[in-house]
């Protein structure tokens, strides 16, 4: 068989990311990929050295997505930090349950992307910092933001489990939630 297509990292990424969200994080090989891209295995190695780089960069595409959907979930809520935080809490649940696959390797099958650059996908959660930071003083926004993030996530793994039958999924996450920022700063 003669291969003649051209690959790069980002057609890669994309076909990673889609294949992931289809399938999930098992159904991704080199060879699979390869496969689908009508191209030679080896030939991925030139781009990515190991299947785990691979997948960090499918991470960190989709840690720039959530960002995203939290920066615009913000901007509609700016004035009132609660509500704005409320807002990110409710479009995170949503984000996740749309993407379980990916959702998956963000935060239960990867390290933390550990870039705090101004362009990296963390430095994009400042939203999250900001709205914390205004409630509790700048000294406390870190561990608030922390907090409201291990409940936010939390909540939505056992979700993504299904550790959460005997209940209104949605009602106790909306109900935990308001509780949670209501009593932020008080």
């Amino acid at each position: 068989m003669v291969y003649k297509k051209k690959i790069d990292q980002d057609m890669l990424v994309k076909s990673a990311f889609e294949l992931l969200e289809r399938e999930g994080a098992e159904a991704l090989s080199m060879r699979r990929l390869a496969t689908l891209l009508d191209v030679r295995a080896s030939s991925l190695y030139n781009h990515f050295h190991e299947k785990s780089a691979l997948l960090s960069a499918v991470a960190e595409k989709g840690l720039f997505l959530l960002a995203a959907e939290l920066e615009r979930v913000s901007a509609l809520a700016k004035s009132d930090p609660r509500r704005q935080i409320y807002a990110m809490g409710m479009t995170y649940r949503e984000w996740a349950l749309q993407h379980p696959q990916l959702y998956r390797l963000l935060f239960t099958n990867t390290p933390p992307i550990e870039d705090t650059s101004s362009s990296s996908p963390i430095a994009a959660f400042a939203p999250i910092l900001t709205a914390t930071g205004k409630l509790v003083g700048q000294s406390q926004a870190a561990s608030a933001t922390q907090a409201v993030w291990a409940f936010v996530h939390g909540y939505v793994l056992l979700e993504l489990t299904g550790h959460l039958q005997q209940c209104i999924p949605v009602e106790g996450f909306q109900l935990g939630l308001s509780c949670f920022v209501q009593g932020l700063g008080r």
